[in-house]
């Protein structure tokens, strides 16, 4: 359809879904129970349409006074007060039975005032199932209201009242002379409750199927967000990893080596690991090194509040304030209570958008997979979604998870099977030998790149961060290196004994191993 057959609602979210806006002269039913959001809907469409779009508008109130709305609406930032003395808004104040005369009357006075501003666009507040004059069905009450406001060539928007809580809240008979039906929700989540809307019908053009969440922001409006399981457009969903040359340093001394120089740029790398086994301070490192050759890094993180996080950073030699303050690092922390993923994902997008990140850090996943309620569908189609944006901006992304079953591990994502998602896999772990718990890290998958699956010991210094040990240990160091032991990830490790020995009491040769070759002497 032509973009100036559509009308734009100007409401932040809401012509997305409706892919451009609604057909000019459509009659809107908005479906839902009191405290939905209706009327905040209805006269945001109306304030909008005069502010923004030149399309002056009508305001039909049954039951709340002009004085109450416009005081209401100032909340919002909407002063109704001057687009009437503009003559760009016309308010109402009726009964239901006097409006549905008027519609009726070819010298109707209200389309007489709509017509004299140059109305465009009508609201009606709190419409009820109409009574046939003469005792017919309300379907056809209603029929000859959508009939008047054709007549006006306005685009009307209808708040429907409805005590009925679910679907059957639209099962009225108005639904099938409405053009368009737009369902708004309010719905308990544990003790938290979430707001939602759906375009169920819309007669003459294509939408967004599914529910979308949606916010009541002071001093904004409304504020609709994108169902994060929705697709986006085609450059997105076929966007990929495609740089086979260029590498981006990780950043932490002595992985690059192990990673073929460097993961690729737009490539997704998993950190899984246990709690404690370094993952953050990897993501800090990772961050740092991309300011060191001027590329922006974003760090989102739901597990540590901003203070905590550039405290860390600190205390590994990173002055990441220095590193927002110049631009060349962007963290952004939201508390993962009453999380709202639609919202969550839409911001994501915003920043991303603006900042124009080249590397991405997300600490963590396990704390979406536990926001989300640990629902497995719900958890991969936002990974899917995140990481289709990552790569059509061509950002380099790490993403850390926390897997308590590393030792001895059945699944990567434990419950969350997503792993066949990213192209770089790394495992951290603790392995216990004697009385010390040292640190492990094994690249389990490059995609696109040969990889040796060799488990390799790290450390973690004060004021420098972490670094890959070489698996040959300095003499200096009075413990002996990984490649002297068998079983590291299975949580059973046992020292290397010569091939062919009889008997482990017994000695029979001695073995020197260097990089995985052994040689005996």
């Amino acid at each position: 359809m032509p973009e100036s057959d559509l009308v734009k609602t100007g409401i932040k979210g809401l012509d997305e879904i409706l892919f451009g806006g609604i057909p000019r002269g459509n009659i809107i039913l908005l479906a839902g129970t009191a405290g939905t959001g209706k009327t905040t809907l209805g006269v945001e469409f109306v304030y909008r349409g005069a502010r923004q779009f030149n399309e002056p508008g009508v305001i039909v109130l049954f039951e709340v006074a002009p004085d109450k709305l416009i005081r209401d609406a100032a909340l919002f930032g909407w002063d109704l007060r001057e687009l009437e003395r503009d003559g760009r808004l016309k308010m109402v104040f009726t009964t239901r039975q006097v409006f549905q005369q008027e519609l009726l009357q070819a010298d109707s006075v209200l389309l007489a005032e709509a017509a004299e501003i140059g109305a465009r666009r009508i609201f009606v507040d709190g419409l009820v199932r109409l009574p046939e004059p003469n005792g017919g069905e309300p379907r056809e009450a209603f029929h000859l209201l959508a009939e008047g406001l054709h007549r006006e060539n306005m685009t009307a928007m209808l708040a429907l009242e409805s005590t009925m809580v679910g679907p059957a809240a639209a099962r009225a008979p108005e639904e099938f002379v409405a053009d368009t039906i737009i369902q708004l929700t309010i719905e308990p989540v544990q003790r938290a409750v979430l707001r939602s809307v759906e375009v169920a019908k819309s007669r003459g053009h294509e939408y967004a199927l599914g529910r979308h969440s949606f916010r009541i922001v002071n001093g904004q409006g409304l504020e609709i967000y994108r169902r994060v399981q929705a697709p986006r457009r085609l450059q997105r969903e076929g966007s990929a990893a495609f740089d086979t040359t260029s590498r981006v340093a990780t950043g932490i001394p002595g992985l690059d080596e192990l990673v073929n120089g460097g993961y690729f740029v737009a490539s997704t790398t998993l950190v899984v690991g246990i709690s404690g086994a370094g993952k953050s301070v990897m993501a800090l490192q990772f961050i740092a090194e991309g300011a060191r050759r001027g590329e922006r890094s974003l760090m989102i993180t739901l597990d540590e509040p901003p203070g905590q996080v550039l405290r860390n950073a600190q205390s590994i030699g990173i002055d990441l304030q220095s590193l927002i303050d110049r631009r060349l690092a962007h963290l952004w922390y939201e508390p993962p209570q009453e999380f709202e993923i639609d919202r969550h994902f839409a911001q994501i997008e915003a920043i991303v958008e603006d900042f124009k990140p080249q590397r991405v850090v997300i600490d963590s996943l396990s704390t979406y997979g536990s926001s989300l309620g640990a629902t497995e569908r719900s958890f991969r189609d936002f990974f899917h979604a995140i990481v289709a944006l990552m790569k059509e901006h061509q950002v380099t992304a790490v993403y850390n998870h926390e897997n308590p079953e590393m030792l001895g591990m059945s699944s990567m994502m434990g419950e969350f099977k997503v792993s066949s998602l990213v192209d770089n896999i790394i495992l951290m772990n603790w392995v216990e030998l004697g009385d010390t718990f040292r640190h492990a890290l094994t690249v389990a998958k490059m995609r696109g790149m040969p990889t040796s699956r060799t488990t390799h010991e790290c450390e973690v210094v004060n004021g420098q961060g972490m670094k890959v040990l070489p698996r040959r240990l300095a003499v200096a160091v009075p413990s002996v290196p990984f490649a002297g032991y068998l079983g590291l990830i299975s949580r059973a490790p046992e020292r290397h004994s010569p091939q062919g020995c009889p008997r482990p009491r017994r000695p029979c040769s001695t073995l020197t191993v260097d990089e995985g070759r052994s040689r005996r002497t």
